[in-house]
């Protein structure tokens, strides 16, 4: 089994999940220090990183803090809600920059049930665009799900969507 260092880039997120344990903070990483950490993982012959938060892509970071681990010899990825990567062009500038795998947080295929648990209305739009763009972009992607009451009765249907669409 491979080590990966968990390295959490910020403690604060664009949505408001219901059921979200990581309290926000305007904390943010700083690249001299996720440097000396990814030294550290690489020193202790980790296979990688993976980089959260809060939401990691808020930072403007990332690309640096990736192309730095890649240096280093360690597989970048990143656990996220996804909606930063809607936006055109950046899955592409992750993934040159070496963050190549995305476990990607989605909790329903309903769009109104997943914009209810995240407390953002679009965030569904948001999340399948992600999803788009991060294929596109040549990217691997795993979707990570906290299972609830809202969620716990359809999980076969979000498991039929997203195979059907993206596999």
């Amino acid at each position: 089994m491979a080590n990966i260092g968990y390295m959490q880039i910020v403690r604060h997120c664009n949505q408001y999940c219901r059921f979200c344990s990581n309290p926000s903070s305007g904390w943010m990483l700083d690249l001299a220090t996720a440097k000396r950490q990814i030294d550290d993982f690489a020193a202790r012959a980790y296979f990688g990183v993976i980089l959260t938060g809060g939401e990691p892509s808020l930072s403007e970071l990332i690309p640096d803090i990736s192309r730095y681990a890649v240096t280093r010899g360690l597989h970048v990825r990143m656990i996220t809600n996804g909606s930063q990567l809607a936006r055109p062009g950046l899955a592409e500038e992750y993934v040159a920059a070496g963050c190549r795998h995305f476990h990607v947080s989605i909790h329903s295929c309903r769009e109104e049930v997943e914009d209810f648990l995240t407390g953002v209305k679009g965030s569904f739009q948001l999340a399948m665009a992600a999803l788009e763009n991060l294929g596109r972009a040549g990217a691997t992607v795993n979707i990570n799900t906290v299972i609830n009451k809202f969620n716990a009765d359809h999980l076969d249907e979000n498991v039929k969507f997203f195979t059907q669409r993206f596999g």
